[in-house]
């Protein structure tokens, strides 16, 4: 039975402009142990978020990836894709299961927004970075993501519909890029 969900509202979407001292969440308890469902607001700080990124990026080992993309794709890849919730094996039950969401969706978000500021050519040198971290062959993950677009599924859940569409747009951008230069690796290396 579910007792609480979490629904994080972008900062833009509920701050003036130029304000990103703090974003807003709200917590809503249901179920038999509500007296009633109730939508309280909660306000998360600067340090707040920061002090969550920094654990996330610390327990996480994040510095260990070779890239922002590479890290944005693990972190995608631990929230279900039904929820929105992110779950992580050890993090999850150790410091519980809403304060690891709200870590891990810090932390996505805040990589997620260091890429966007990163011009394509960063987005195909880290994506040729990935591909040689997978140890997959270079061809069928340029075609596989071609084809599947996966990666629009990365982007993490309450981000600006333009924002999200950049990202795509970059990454679609850095595929071409890699697919239509056949010595990319070699003038990079």
């Amino acid at each position: 039975m579910l007792d609480a969900i979490m629904v994080s509202v972008p900062t833009s979407a509920c701050s003036t402009p130029g304000d990103h001292s703090s974003t807003w969440g709200f917590s809503m308890r249901t179920g038999p142990n509500a007296e009633s469902d109730e939508l309280s607001p909660i306000r998360r700080t600067d340090a707040a978020i920061s002090a969550a990124f920094q654990m996330c990026n610390q327990e996480l080992a994040l510095d260990n990836f070779p890239n922002d993309l590479t890290r944005m794709l693990y972190l995608a890849s631990l929230r279900d894709c039904n929820s929105g919730r992110y779950l992580h094996p050890e993090l999850s039950p150790t410091i519980g299961m809403e304060e690891a969401d709200y870590a891990l969706s810090i932390c996505h978000d805040q990589i997620f927004r260091r890429l966007l500021k990163a011009p394509v050519r960063e987005y195909a040198l880290q994506l040729e970075e990935y591909i040689r971290y997978t140890r997959a062959e270079r061809s069928v993950v340029l075609a596989t993501w071609r084809s599947l677009q996966a990666y629009r599924s990365t982007v993490p859940v309450n981000s600006l519909p333009v924002y999200a569409d950049l990202f795509c747009l970059n990454i679609e951008l850095a595929l071409t890029i890699l697919k239509d230069s056949r010595v990319w690796a070699e003038e990079e290396s």
